[in-house]
């Protein structure tokens, strides 16, 4: 196909290209910003799996073993979970615990009173852990009948609704 001219036609003109390029960069900027709020959730969505699944495998040694697992946290980004004597730091944490492996996530809980599971019926004492970063904050509910839970604090998250 040939294309042909007509009179009076002769392109874009320099502002023409400027508003477009413009519009192209706004509209990359949106984009990226988007994008990172939204790897942001999902680390923390991920964490927030990552540790209520330690916590169901707390709950099942508990209950194969009929033995008591009081959980104690020490709180911040290289925040941990535990079972058993509490550290004095993540460091030097024995055992299977559960650690923050991203520093821009902060762990906080147990402020007020500890949580655990008690054996074979499966029992639990209540309590709550806090996952929170830029996106914003994630938090696993223990019922006292050792059911877990993910919710959101603020706003929903990739899903997870609301604490209520």
């Amino acid at each position: 196909m040939i294309a042909t001219r007509h009179k009076g036609e002769r392109g874009m003109s320099l502002i023409e290209m400027m508003v477009v390029i413009a519009l192209v960069a706004i509209c990359t900027l949106w984009g990226t910003q988007s994008w990172r709020g939204y790897q942001q959730a999902l680390k923390l969505e991920q964490h927030a799996q990552r540790l209520r699944l330690y916590l169901y495998g707390v709950q099942s040694w508990a209950n194969n073993y009929n033995l008591s697992a009081v959980l104690w946290a020490i709180d911040g980004s290289d925040g941990c979970v535990g079972y058993g004597p509490r550290p004095s730091d993540c460091h030097n944490a024995t055992g299977k615990i559960f650690v923050t492996e991203e520093h821009d996530i902060e762990l906080s809980g147990l402020p007020d009173k500890s949580m655990g599971f008690y054996g074979l019926r499966n029992a639990a004492l209540a309590g709550r852990l806090t996952l929170k970063n830029s996106a914003g904050s994630l938090r696993v509910v223990l019922s006292a009948r050792g059911r877990l839970r993910i919710c959101s604090e603020d706003k929903s998250l990739l899903g997870i609704g609301l604490c209520q």
